[in-house]
């Protein structure tokens, strides 16, 4: 994908959790923004940071050609307990 293309995405308000698909089969939930970051050649990844924090437990990056899609992310339906 082109930078542009990516920023695009990122930029869609209000934010929705999507999904980063890669040329070589790996993925990314991105499930609010602070867990990316674009950088000049490509994106930065924050991998197990969670919301209000600043602390991750990993990163990936990968330039921007390296990316097939970004979809929306599927949503986690909750179930109803059951009585």
């Amino acid at each position: 994908m082109l930078k542009q293309e990516v920023k695009d995405v990122l930029a869609q308000k209000p934010f929705v959790p999507l999904r980063i698909h890669l040329k070589d089969g790996r993925s990314f939930d991105v499930p609010f923004l602070d867990v990316v970051r674009l950088l000049s050649y490509g994106v930065l990844v924050f991998i197990g940071l969670k919301e209000g924090t600043r602390q991750a437990r990993s990163y990936d990056r990968f330039p921007f050609d390296q990316i097939e899609t970004i979809e929306q992310r599927p949503s986690a339906r909750r179930r109803k307990k059951a009585s």
